[in-house]
Formats: C-alpha cells, structure tokens, sequence
C-alpha cells in the first residue's frame, strides 16, 4: 500500500520571489540613514537565516550596524515591510499547478518558512496558495528557526506518518531536510549563494513543471 508523503515547502525563493518586497523594505530603512539603496540580486544573498540576521546583515554591508541600534532598526524595517509584503511578490512560475498536482496525489504539503506569520499569511492569502496547506510553521512560532528540525516537525503536526519531502532553495533548507531526515528537492531559481553541485540535495529542478515527476520518483523508490 502506498504511503501519503509528507511534502513541506520553503516559502521566500522558493514558491514565491519575496526578494524584491524585502529589498524596497531594506533601501526605505537605508534611506532613513541617509544610506544609498541597494540592488536586489545584492539583498538576496541576505535572504535565509530569518529576518532579524537579515537585517543586521543589510546595515552591516552598507556602513555597518549602528551601535546600541539593532533591535530599533529591525523594528522599523519590519514596520515597513509589513506594510505592504505582497505588491512586489510573485509566485515563480507554475508554482499552483504543481501544488494542484501533489495535493491530488494526495499528499499532506505544510509551509516551514523562516518568515514572521503575519506577512507570510498576507502573501500566502494574496497568492490564492494558502488553501493547498495543511500545516504551518513560522518564524515565531518556536524559539528556533530553520536548519533545526523542530521547525519541520512543528509544520506537520497532525499529519500522518509517510515518506518525508522538503522543498528548498538555499544552504539552510539543504541542512533543515538533512537535520529532519528528508528528501530534499533543490529549486534553482531561488536564493541560494552556493553553486548547485556545492549544495546538498536529492535532486534539482529549475521549473516546477518538473516537481511532479520528481516527487513520483520519490515514492516509486520509497515503495
């Protein structure tokens, strides 16, 4: 008898291109300290290790941290992108049909994001994808974040034991699937610093039209 598989998605660079929300957010902080913006393929590489270590590393690389100043300048940067965390994000392509896909399979799908509840759900909600998940963890919904394990186990809460799969895009989804004991599929369009090979992974795909057959593979190998 085949097994329902557990499949758990990264939310930034992964289903959606947050990036340039993140970055306008980052270069309205930049501006409030008379810094010049940056560009967004720079803020990328920020993107990952959860908000607060984005923040310190965004005014660390343009003049370094403001002494005594870092939790007032997280504050507002997180006044400013929760003001408007959709307008500049995007679904990356075929993102709902594969979901469509592997919900029919059936599978469980959860979202384990390093993303605060409260801008993630706005995204979520304004992409019409909140609907296709049954479990959610966030980055406050424990005291720790991705790569520890905890995270995965907290957005399935409730499910059902099966085969394990989590879908990422950097360095700390690479470690989360590997510290949680699962499959880890690699999108390569997302924000990962390290090149594709230096990256473990399971498999790679550039498109997600490509996810289903991967996933298949998976549980043919599994069963």
């Amino acid at each position: 008898m085949s097994l329902t598989p557990n499949i758990i998605f990264d939310l930034d660079g992964t289903l959606a291109d947050s990036a340039p929300s993140l970055c306008k957010a980052g270069n309205l902080l930049l501006s409030e300290l008379d810094r010049p913006p940056i560009d967004v393929e720079t803020y990328k590489g920020f993107i990952g290790k959860g908000l607060h270590k984005q923040v310190e590393q965004l005014l660390s690389y343009t003049g370094g941290v403001p002494q005594n100043k870092l939790e007032k300048h997280f504050e507002l940067f997180c006044d400013l992108y929760n003001a408007d965390p959709l307008s500049a994000t995007h679904l990356y392509e075929g993102v709902d049909d594969a979901l469509g896909y592997l919900k029919a399979l059936p599978s469980r799908l959860a979202i384990c994001t390093q993303k605060m509840e409260k801008p993630a759900r706005v995204i979520l909600k304004g992409l019409m994808i909140e609907h296709y998940f049954d479990g959610f963890a966030f980055g406050d919904s424990l005291p720790v974040m991705k790569p520890d394990p905890a995270m995965v186990n907290f957005s399935m809460e409730g499910f059902g034991s099966g085969p394990l799969i989590y879908v990422g895009d950097s360095e700390t989804d690479s470690l989360t699937a590997k510290n949680a004991g699962a499959k880890f599929l690699l999108f390569s369009g997302g924000y990962r610093n390290s090149s594709i090979e230096k990256l473990g992974h399971d498999a790679f795909f550039d498109h997600y039209l490509e996810l289903g057959s991967l996933v298949n593979q998976i549980l043919d190998d599994w069963n």
